[in-house]
């Protein structure tokens, strides 16, 4: 990485992020159809914004999902949800700098993970701008599709504010090592559960030349023992990280899996995505340290 990009992305306010994800959905009521992102600006910075309207194939899936019948029976459901969308779209804002969200001409504040929720404990959580009430989980409520909408928009999880951008972290002199060690891929990895990143704490031989121990490997959101979300990179020597959407779920037993389309570079500019590779799979060890 050069020293100048290496000193901007340090000190940046706001990240490089990846391409927005075109044709995810965006997250919303559990059981309405699914809402497909068509327009995605600024996604990870202080305009971030999300369109999404609900599709012919978005519309039939929901039919299949819901609705008993095959055939003429499931095509004229699909009609009549379409029908019944016409002309609405979804739309969702944030400043992932400070932690605002606006959703349906309503205004929240990010909020952390949830600590009252018997069933959805650590799910990213909002409050409400005026009145200060933290939202609730059920589905009548809606904070955890609210929360899902803040990692869609802005997928590196806690605010820039509360916990700026860098190419590297540490707790401070004032904090204590809280999470838990990793292996991945022969590096010795550290996952800083309560800002949600993971970092190389002890990097292979063969990437030391690219890559210094404490380097950020993944920045984004998890639920302990459910699920991660958020922004990977991929490293090569003397150019700079970048970055790419990875997810994944708990398996059972030791192993970890983080999927997502990564970076194809023709030296070190990246010209494209591709959920083939090794970056592609980001596998860590939860029983290797």
């Amino acid at each position: 990485m050069s020293s100048i990009l290496s000193i901007f992305f340090l000190a940046a306010a706001i990240p490089a992020m990846p391409p927005a994800p075109i044709g995810d959905t965006l997250p919303g009521y559990p059981k309405s159809p699914d809402a497909i992102i068509f327009e995605f600006t600024d996604m990870g910075g202080t305009t971030s914004s999300a369109k999404a309207k609900v599709t012919p194939e978005s519309a039939l899936s929901w039919c299949e999902n819901w609705r008993a019948g095959t055939g003429e029976n499931m095509q004229a459901c699909a009609k009549a949800v379409l029908d019944s969308e016409a002309g609405r779209v979804y739309e969702a804002s944030a400043n992932c700098q400070t932690g605002d969200l606006w959703v349906d001409g309503k205004h929240y504040l990010f909020n952390g993970p949830d600590e009252s929720s018997q069933f959805f404990a650590g799910y990213a959580s909002v409050r409400d701008a005026e009145t200060g009430k933290n939202v609730g989980m059920s589905n009548a409520e809606g904070g955890r599709e609210l929360g899902a909408k803040w990692l869609s928009l802005c997928p590196m999880g806690l605010p820039y504010d509360v916990f700026p951008v860098q190419s590297t972290f540490k707790p401070g002199p004032d904090e204590s090592l809280f999470g838990e060690y990793m292996g991945h891929n022969r590096s010795v990895m550290f996952h800083h559960e309560k800002h949600h990143v993971i970092v190389y704490s002890d990097p292979k031989p063969a990437i030391a030349g690219a890559i210094r121990p404490d380097t950020v490997l993944f920045r984004g959101w998890h639920v302990p023992g459910e699920w991660y979300s958020g922004v990977a990179y991929s490293f090569k020597k003397n150019c700079d990280p970048a970055p790419y959407l990875v997810s994944g779920h708990y398996q059972g037993g030791p192993t970890l899996t983080l999927r997502g389309k990564a970076p194809i570079r023709d030296g070190c500019k990246v010209v494209g995505y591709s959920d083939k590779g090794a970056n592609a799979n980001l596998v860590f060890d939860l029983a290797q340290h």
